[in-house]
């Protein structure tokens, strides 16, 4: 009947469109199925405090750490930080952003480190905060900033050991979870090394929770005061910093260095000595975090973890006459190691990628979300800041990605070009006796007896260019701008060097380009120094020169 045929076409209607509907909802169906299933990756970020890149620090330092990750992961041959101090460069970690972005200046409150800038720039855009809106558990253990006054946690972590103020070894106050804990001298109860990696581990090793984790552990290893463990305290007792071969060691008063370079005094007695022990107290001290790193190796699943070692900047031993100090654009303190290692990492090798401090915190994320982490709160829109830095799994897929990059400095204190030395200036200085390290080894000097180490001036502040020919070939020297550092000072000094001819950085060659070079230099970093995303930054830093740059 009639009738009937509506109710059998109606049938097969609905069953077609039953058909369809299960057709297309039946990716959604799988989402919903495994998507319970998926365990995005945990993370590992280990930070070091001013530790270069040289062979003789990785090789005395951490080799467990060098050894695992040549193994199992990847070393990047070039890999730099994008301002060289303390504060400002774990501001670019945490949040993947270049100085200029982010806004800490220096290491002090009234500039950046920590406070109302650090609040609204750097907290709610840190990678805590980031991976908390991907489902994660934070935790982050030992030095935050230079400044941080243990009041509160900050947002974007879950799990909180925070040192109060700059690095410390013993004699420190930290905030723990909201509770403020003063330790003293005793290494059992009181080395920071050790209580960094006990709160890391335990909240590594949690099961109470489903979601998967990043640990950030931050040793104040090694900045002065180099405080090392009792049982490795007469470690390396002979050893001398092999920079004191370099050409530049000691090397004072070079016209083509800015003024807070080339005033430096030569070391005396006391100076050369102090930098010689200083570079043995650091190995010593390394010591605690380079086996320490074999206790989490065993406590987590570490080939299913990601894991990023690094230093917030890089370590002179006497060149250009700077004693145990960075703050300078020249390669020792602007290179750091860098290793990573997981899943998404190549094992085993070495990589000639470009990578920078900025860069931590997109691998973080895009590790995360590789690994199939989504956004639980919040969305993309809600950061005030975007990623100058890109991930390293995309510089290792592209080595030619970057080529060059910003390094910026604002340098703190008085002081103006001038010939006199900086005490006359009434710049800040720093005490050096035998009474500046209170673990063993002592300073070695008489009682009574001490130099002068002048800390930073104001006109120390620059923005450079750093161009890296990373493509194993070799170039003429009528190509000198493939591998380059340009530096603008703002006194009004220049300088630039080509480092295929001049890797250690000692004839600037400023005063030899045509006044069209010069021009087109001050122009790049005019453009990058205003630069706010990757591909914003990296589209002017990989642009090539718009004139003839022959000699």
């Amino acid at each position: 009947s009639y009738k009937s045929r509506i109710t059998k076409s109606g049938v097969i209607f609905h069953a077609q469109l039953a058909t369809s509907l299960l057709f297309e909802m039946f990716p959604l169906l799988l989402v919903a199925i495994f998507l319970p299933l998926i365990t995005p990756q945990n993370i590992l970020i280990i930070l070091l405090d001013d530790v270069d890149d040289i062979k003789e620090t990785r090789e005395k330092g951490f080799p467990n750490i060098t050894d695992y990750f040549t193994a199992n992961g990847v070393m990047f041959n070039n890999a730099f930080v994008t301002t060289p101090i303390c504060c400002p460069s774990r501001a670019s970690i945490y949040t993947g952003t270049y100085q200029h972005n982010h806004r800490t200046l220096d290491n002090t409150v009234v500039n950046g480190c920590d406070g109302p800038n650090w609040d609204y720039k750097v907290a709610p855009n840190s990678l805590g905060k980031r991976l908390q809106d991907l489902g994660y558990r934070t935790g982050m253990y030992g030095k935050y900033s230079n400044n941080y006054n243990g009041k509160k946690v900050p947002v974007g972590w879950d799990d909180w050991l925070g040192l109060e103020g700059n690095s410390q070894y013993y004699n420190y106050t930290v905030n723990r979870n909201g509770n403020r804990e003063k330790h003293g001298l005793d290494y059992k109860k009181d080395y920071l090394p050790n209580l960094i990696f006990d709160a890391g581990i335990s909240f590594m090793t949690d099961k109470s929770s489903k979601k998967p984790w990043c640990a950030f552990l931050s040793f104040p290893t090694a900045h002065e005061t180099f405080d090392a463990a009792p049982q490795h305290q007469k470690l390396f007792q002979e050893s001398t910093p092999p920079n004191i071969k370099y050409p530049t060691f000691n090397k004072t008063g070079n016209p083509g260095k800015h003024w807070y370079t080339r005033s430096r005094p030569p070391l005396n007695e006391y100076s050369a000595l102090y930098n010689r022990q200083g570079w043995v107290r650091r190995l010593q001290a390394l010591q605690s975090v380079n086996e320490g790193f074999l206790r989490i190796l065993d406590k987590i699943d570490h080939k299913n973890t990601t894991i990023i070692f690094t230093s917030d900047n890089g370590f002179y031993f006497g060149e250009w006459g700077m004693v145990l100090d960075k703050r300078q654009p020249y390669e020792v303190t602007v290179r750091v190691p860098m290793f990573a290692s997981g899943p998404h990492f190549p094992k085993g090798g070495t990589a000639d990628s470009v990578v920078l401090n900025i860069d931590v915190a997109p691998t973080a994320i895009d590790v995360a979300k590789k690994s199939g982490a989504m956004m639980v709160k919040g969305k993309v829109e809600d950061y005030n800041l975007q990623f100058d830095g890109a991930s390293m799994l995309s510089l290792l897929d592209s080595p030619q990605a970057r080529n060059s990059f910003l390094v910026e400095y604002h340098g703190m204190g008085n002081g103006v070009d001038s010939s006199d030395g900086c005490a006359h200036l009434n710049m800040r200085c720093w005490y050096k006796d035998n009474t500046v390290w209170y673990t063993q080894p002592k300073f070695n000097i008489p009682d009574g007896k001490k130099f002068c180490f002048c800390v930073d001036s104001r006109n120390n502040t620059y923005t450079c260019e750093r161009r890296v020919n990373n493509i194993q070939q070799s170039f003429s020297d009528s190509d000198p701008f493939t591998n380059f550092l340009y530096c603008s000072f703002s006194s009004g000094f220049n300088e630039y060097y080509n480092l295929h001819k001049d890797p250690w950085q000692e004839k600037n060659m400023w005063g030899t380009l045509s006044e069209d070079i010069k021009f087109e230099l001050r122009s790049r970093i005019g453009r990058i120094r205003e630069c706010r995303g990757f591909e914003e930054c990296n589209q002017l830093e990989k642009s090539s020169f718009g004139i003839d740059t022959r000699f």
